[in-house]
């Protein structure tokens, strides 16, 4: 079995036995900055359990995912029935140049082999008007320095099979690095609940009410994640040598 292979298949078990999912609340408020307008056409990049696409499809938009988990790409066929899906590796889109007005991409590309190639996946399909919004993990997230850099001396993990954390900044070089211009950045701390969805998923996550409250108090550099929004510019290589090793694109002979 391939590397490859073996990112799928942890995947499927993943989905299968616990699921991989934030709040709904998470995928509203992910939409609501993209300002989307009707009737514009949405590819979600590492969909899981289809959960961007059901909402994107209330704000009548016409919605393509793709996943790499066949479980993932079957939950999303019930969750998001009205919603294209189909089984495929976010670092090699089987669709066309130019052909989405939004991209999204929460919280995958740093768990790809080749997060270099996704970026740019993302901008080969992107309209040049279009909007790309993607989450991205902070290696300094306040609380992970808390309670796992101070009282066990670990870094962040996510436990999942790759997994990379850079800063703000460091994640922006990268997507600017391989063609994508960052025109706002939105932290994010959790989503306050709304719905009783989101309040059994602060049941089933209760540490994440700790992350939420202290998210009131912390500052853009110290979130958990970074929201980008970006539009399509010319890539900009120079900057590979002034990222941190685990984002340093390596050389091709």
């Amino acid at each position: 079995m391939d590397r490859q292979s073996q990112v799928a298949a942890s995947y499927d078990r993943t989905f299968a036995e616990e699921g991989l999912s934030d709040s709904d609340r998470f995928y509203q408020w992910a939409l609501e900055k993209l300002h989307p307008e009707p009737g514009g056409r949405l590819l979600d990049v590492a969909c899981g359990e289809g959960k961007t696409l059901g909402f994107a499809i209330e704000a009548e938009l016409d919605t393509v995912g793709v996943d790499l988990s066949t479980t993932a790409v079957q939950m999303t066929t019930i969750s998001a029935p009205e919603s294209q899906v189909a089984l495929a590796n976010g670092e090699s889109l089987p669709f066309g140049d130019d052909t989405f007005d939004y991209v999204t991409s929460l919280g995958s590309l740093e768990h790809y082999l080749d997060p270099w190639t996704g970026i740019g996946e993302i901008r080969r399909v992107l309209r040049p008007e279009g909007i790309a919004g993607i989450l991205l993990p902070n290696s300094y997230y306040l609380a992970d320095i808390i309670w796992h850099v101070l009282r066990k001396g670990r870094g962040p993990h996510h436990r999942q099979v790759v997994e990379r954390f850079a800063t703000r900044l460091e994640w922006a070089n990268l997507l600017e690095m391989m063609g994508l211009k960052v025109d706002r950045t939105y932290r994010y701390n959790f989503c306050w609940p709304r719905t009783r969805t989101d309040w059994a998923w602060y049941r089933r996550n209760p540490r994440k009410w700790l992350y939420l409250l202290s998210g009131l108090v912390t500052p853009l550099n110290l979130s958990y994640s970074f929201y980008y929004l970006c539009q399509v510019a010319e890539p900009r290589p120079e900057l590979n040598a002034e990222l941190p090793l685990v984002l340093r694109r390596p050389e091709t002979s």
